[in-house]
């Protein structure tokens, strides 16, 4: 499995969404007969639905009290099936619900403009209308997320909110298989029916927020917005031939230095990504934690830890005497995306966003600001992920069918020759 997008995807994201905002408008005019965009910031603000909890369920449903109307649509990018899969999805909407608005990033816009083939039925004499624009337009506007593709695409999708309320996120599986993906898309109609009239299920998911701080940087202005992880965040030594030394803190307390190739810090969601495969526990995403996973250590005795949600994880970069210029650098990567590199003194500081309690000593330097203090206390507020889900089994039945949990050993028989 695989916060905004950071790194090098980000910069060839942002580029192509100022391109699109240049041109894309009259290209689509001009060559598209069925489509026309408009602007995402002409759509009324979101319209979050009501997360409403029952003793009878480990669910949550999700009521709508003003109509569902914003729909943002993500894809697997360049695919031919989730092209055509979201032309379709489209047009299902426009023809039976003429009342939800589809928004899409430039891309994505760029990329379908062209297939569709017919107006809709609902409003025959006009084309088929996308609402695009900046994703700062966009993401205040949405009131659901649909995702088409695999578990990288829903990484894709909630990304784009990085530092806001993510919306539900209702996941179609297009020939891949996934944790995040309880839904066929063959069945799609009837899926989203079902979450339109407030008939629908969901699970709600923590996200990670990491703040990095960099050495010799005491200015809160100076520091980035923090970066939100569904799945993980990932410090490692990258292509670098020696082992990386971090400084592992807990709630203000010393833990241990490590040297490995580095360390996972990964959501329940995220455990049956990296942290699976580095030897960490499977959690259930209805397990309020953090886990902390080593990376190839060096020392067997440092064993993964499943940590309460509630706690605070410091992480500080450091280095051996003597060492060279190579051992100095370690790379940062969350939900799969590489940040800028990290550097001898530096520190990532993790919890969880839905809140933490900081033992006294141990609190971010963010929240020593009441102002700030207060309005992290506001965002917190229906934070993290509400996916909508098919069943109370669906993480069990996704243990047994993805991992083949617990199989036994396949015999063969086998004739000599």
């Amino acid at each position: 499995m695989l916060s905004v997008v950071n790194g090098v995807k980000a910069l060839r994201f942002q580029q192509s969404i100022g391109t699109c905002k240049r041109t894309l408008y009259s290209r689509l005019r001009d060559t598209s007969e069925f489509v026309t965009l408009k602007s995402a910031s002409k759509l009324r603000t979101v319209s979050a639905p009501a997360y409403i909890s029952s003793p009878n369920s480990k669910l949550q449903s999700v009521i709508w009290h003003r109509p569902l109307q914003n729909v943002l649509i993500t894809k697997k990018p360049w695919a031919d099936n989730t092209r055509k899969a979201m032309v379709d999805f489209i047009t299902h909407l426009h023809d039976s619900y003429p009342e939800i608005n589809v928004l899409v990033v430039p891309d994505v816009a760029e990329e379908i403009a062209q297939d569709f083939v017919k107006n809709p039925q609902s409003n025959p004499g006009e084309p088929h209308v996308l609402y695009t624009g900046e994703i700062e337009d966009i993401v205040d506007k949405v009131d659901l997320l649909v995702t088409l593709g695999g578990d990288g695409t829903i990484l894709r999708g909630t990304s784009l909110f990085a530092n806001s309320q993510v919306p539900p996120v209702l996941a179609f599986s297009l020939g891949t298989l996934g944790f995040l993906l309880p839904f066929n898309f063959k069945n799609h109609k009837a899926v989203f029916e079902q979450v339109m009239n407030s008939r629908a299920k969901c699970l709600h998911r923590t996200r990670l927020e990491c703040h990095i701080i960099r050495r010799g940087t005491d200015s809160l202005e100076k520091r980035p917005a923090p970066h939100h992880a569904m799945n993980d965040i990932f410090i490692h030594r990258g292509n670098s031939p020696h082992l990386t030394n971090l400084d592992i803190y807990i709630d203000g307390e010393y833990l241990t230095r490590t040297t490995a190739d580095g360390v996972t810090l990964a959501t329940p969601t995220g455990s049956t990504a990296y942290s699976l495969s580095a030897g960490g526990s499977i959690v259930s995403p209805l397990v309020p934690s953090i886990l902390l996973t080593p990376i190839c250590p060096r020392s067997l005795s440092f064993r993964p830890l499943i940590l309460p949600h509630s706690s605070h994880i410091k992480i500080k970069i450091g280095s051996k005497p003597l060492q060279g210029p190579d051992n100095k650098v370690v790379k940062l990567s969350i939900d799969g995306v590489p940040l800028e590199d990290l550097n001898v003194g530096d520190e990532i500081h993790v919890v969880n966003e839905v809140g933490t309690i900081y033992v006294d000593g141990s609190e971010l330097p963010s929240t020593k600001n009441s102002d700030n203090a207060k309005q992290r206390g506001q965002s917190t507020k229906n934070s993290g992920i509400y996916c909508i889900a098919k069943t109370e089994n669906d993480w069990t039945r996704g243990l047994n069918e993805l991992l083949g949990f617990n199989s036994s050993f396949r015999f063969t028989s086998r004739k000599d020759n």
